[in-house]
């Protein structure tokens, strides 16, 4: 499994929440999205966290999370980083990857599961997010390299992405299946359903609640 992460650093993480929870309660909350997958995604398989290039970045995560790989992904946009990231894991002689991004802290690990098990009929699995995106994709090695076009040319950050790419398995002919959508925490406006979905003793439920009292307690600047 490939997670695709960052180090939870003010003013660098969930960059689009700044205005609700300012940087440093963005970058908490992150920290506990990254906890949570960081805490679940094992039982599924073995999984590598790959981050951005930073000072000191490799060696905090390592700390942080001593059971996960850490690999640091190459320069280049978000295509270029995925298929480093699975060219990778083929070379390792990975039959099966699937790359899972870190803004679904309450994503049910058996999605993932789902997407392995597909893997054994199917070349590729997308799991749809309900903004156009996709929260993972897997893919087997065996339509390697050819699958790499998938991420040539992508309309990355778009509500395009989903439907661009299963356009662009059709051409590649590479057989595909779905699993059930799912939600990003990107924007404010995604903070009521995460309050509704948070899982009792988890790490985004403790930051969350952190962070949302102590703006309850906080007081008004109105006249």
């Amino acid at each position: 499994m490939l997670l695709f992460g960052r180090r939870p650093e003010p003013g660098r993480a969930k960059t689009r929440l700044i205005p609700a929870l300012g940087a440093a309660g963005a970058a908490e909350l992150y920290r506990g999205f990254l906890d949570d997958l960081a805490a679940r995604l094992p039982a599924v398989g073995p999984v590598e966290l790959w981050a951005p290039a930073g000072e000191g970045v490799r060696r905090a995560l390592e700390t942080r999370y001593p059971w996960l790989a850490v690999r640091v992904q190459p320069e280049g946009d978000l295509g270029d980083r995925l298929a480093a990231a699975f060219e990778a894991a083929f070379a390792d002689g990975i039959d099966y990857a699937v790359a899972v991004g870190s803004d679904h802290p309450t994503l049910p690990p058996e999605y993932v599961e789902r997407a392995f098990r597909a893997l054994h009929a199917a070349h590729l699995v997308l799991g749809p997010t309900l903004d156009g995106g996709y929260y993972a994709i897997g893919l087997r090695r065996l339509c390697w390299p050819r699958a790499r076009a998938l991420f040539a040319g992508a309309p990355w950050s778009t509500p395009e992405l989903l439907d661009w790419s299963r356009r662009r398995a059709t051409e590649l002919e590479l057989c595909h299946v779905e699993l059930p959508g799912w939600y990003d925490v990107d924007e404010p406006e995604d903070l009521a359903r995460l309050d509704r979905d948070l899982m009792p003793g988890s790490a985004t439920g403790r930051a969350w609640r952190g962070l949302r009292d102590g703006a309850d307690r906080r007081p008004s600047s109105g006249g």
